[in-house]
């Protein structure tokens, strides 16, 4: 068999994977058909590795029935395997993509090309591929591949078969490495369609269109759920309460944080995720409560800050925390509860800890203190 110069490169290009245990046994029924595909040009080559991609997923009579009137006629060939590997070898890329796949897409040829000699690195990949190209409500992502420059790799394909349409635009696409990215970058915009009223699309396009050079996708997405105006969740106090207010919105948090002198507007992440939520306790010198939420719904009360993150006034500490009490809302045990615990973790090489903040240990002992006090007073 002589094989056209256009499908043929004087240097072999082997390749690995799994197309390869797929061309050995067409091989082993057509000794020539693995050197020449190591020769073969990058777009044969790609037409071949459809065509091993849908051996993966059919029986091989079945390909072989489609492939059949590109073979050459020989009376000879029985074995089903040497009428697929010859006529593979015989046929032009362009055949081969149309017993495979059924049609040939405008474009779809074109990407194949720039694959390159490497095989995608899962079969399934070729199929995802001619869908975007054959199905017009991927319309968005096909001139996505097509308007990329350079090589296409299956990182590519993957992550534009995965994207949110809204988000499948290029400087999306260079900020993104894989197909978990892709997924993570869905659901950060899933979060903020659901948690701030103004997401349309028509915004989200913009700011994506708009994003600078060297802004990052979380800086992107930062921007956005800093405006949270409606939380999934919310605490079991009104609205109207006079001791305690809560923040229920971006906007809320970063007034918090100016305020208070602290972070509290970076916290917004958490209250769109409704895993956390600020209280800010009304009364002077005034404090913050951080509630997290547990498993079963219910609320508890982890840490206390002042402004600027000083030292927290005990007696207003322990007035918020027995107001949260009455409205089921417990406080989470210090682990400075047991005596010089602090001092033990530290001994052991252990740092840090849970709701220290809370200083429940040292609210008592400043409170049996100023009793005390006021006693010798009197």
């Amino acid at each position: 068999m002589v094989s056209s110069a256009a499908s043929q490169d004087i240097h072999p290009r082997s390749f690995s994977g799994w197309p390869l245990s797929v061309a050995v046994e067409l091989d082993a029924a057509c000794p020539s058909f693995l050197s020449f595909v190591f020769c073969a040009a990058a777009l044969k080559r790609q037409a071949i590795f459809s065509a091993l991609a849908a051996l993966t997923r059919e029986c091989p009579e079945t390909l072989a029935t489609r492939l059949r009137s590109l073979a050459p006629a020989d009376d000879q060939i029985h074995q089903t395997s040497e009428q697929i590997a010859r006529a593979l070898m015989a046929a032009r890329a362009r055949e081969i993509v149309q017993a495979v796949f059924g049609d040939v897409p405008d474009g779809f040829l074109g990407v194949l090309n720039r694959i390159g000699d490497e095989p995608l690195r899962k079969p399934d990949l070729y199929f995802t591929l001619f869908e975007i190209f054959s199905d017009p409500q991927h319309r968005v992502r096909r001139n996505a591949l097509r308007q990329r420059s350079g090589s296409i790799t299956a990182t590519h394909i993957e992550v534009i078969s995965r994207l949110d349409p809204i988000l499948v635009h290029q400087k999306v696409l260079d900020r993104l490495y894989g197909a978990s990215q892709a997924d993570d970058a869905n659901a950060t915009l899933a979060l903020v369609r659901a948690t701030f009223s103004s997401a349309t699309d028509e915004a989200i396009r913009q700011s994506i269109e708009n994003l600078g050079q060297r802004t990052d996708l979380g800086a992107l997405f930062s921007r956005w759920l800093e405006k949270v105006d409606r939380p999934p969740v919310h605490l079991p106090i009104p609205e109207d309460d006079p001791d305690l207010a809560v923040m229920i919105s971006g906007e809320a948090m970063a007034s918090l944080g100016r305020r208070f002198r602290n972070c509290a507007a970076s916290r917004t992440l958490h209250l769109a995720q409704g895993t956390q939520v600020l209280l800010e306790w009304r009364h002077s010198p005034g404090l913050i409560a951080q509630c997290h939420r547990l498993t079963n719904g219910l609320w508890v009360l982890t840490e206390v800050y002042a402004k600027s993150n000083g030292r927290v006034n005990p007696v207003a500490a322990s007035t918020l925390r027995k107001k949260l009490e009455t409205l089921g809302i417990p406080a989470l045990c210090s682990e400075e509860a047991h005596p010089r615990t602090k001092g033990i973790m530290n001994l052991q090489g252990h740092w840090g800890g849970n709701g220290n903040r809370l200083r429940l240990r040292e609210i008592e002992h400043e409170l049996d203190q100023a009793i005390a006090e006021t006693v010798d007073v009197a």
